[in-house]
């Protein structure tokens, strides 16, 4: 079975330095610690705010953050809900990436790269 691709979103993971990944429901997600970042429409992005451990504040706080932003909320009940934002506002998706709590890939710089691969030849002979 081929994986489901997804323009929209996975151009937005690559501009964002995000890690995608393939959701039960076979759709391509960015997952995140308190949601995830789904593809809502042709050209929107939703951002579902779902914490494992139900957060009675979270959410709300949240949402009142977001509705200053200009998200349209999509889905809302106590401890979780669902906003949609647009990929080219970067305050919006800021707020997305928070409000999901997702974790960018690092970015390493030439230098790092350089004294990683130092590293890793001075040490191929040795054991572990």
């Amino acid at each position: 079975m081929k994986p489901p691709s997804d323009p929209v979103v996975q151009r937005f993971a690559q501009t964002n330095r995000l890690k995608t990944k393939i959701d039960a429901d076979g759709t391509l997600i960015i997952l995140g610690k308190l949601g995830h970042i789904y593809r809502y429409d042709h050209h929107r992005l939703g951002v579902a705010v779902v914490p494992r451990i139900p957060r009675m504040k979270y959410w709300g706080l949240t949402r009142r953050e977001l509705l200053v932003l200009g998200f349209l909320v999509v889905q809302d009940a106590d401890c979780e809900g669902a906003a949609v934002l647009g990929p080219a506002n970067a305050e919006q998706v800021r707020a997305a990436i928070k409000a999901a709590g997702i974790i960018r890939k690092r970015q390493l710089s030439p230098a790092q790269v350089n004294r990683q691969l130092e590293w890793l030849r001075a040490s191929a002979g040795r054991g572990l």
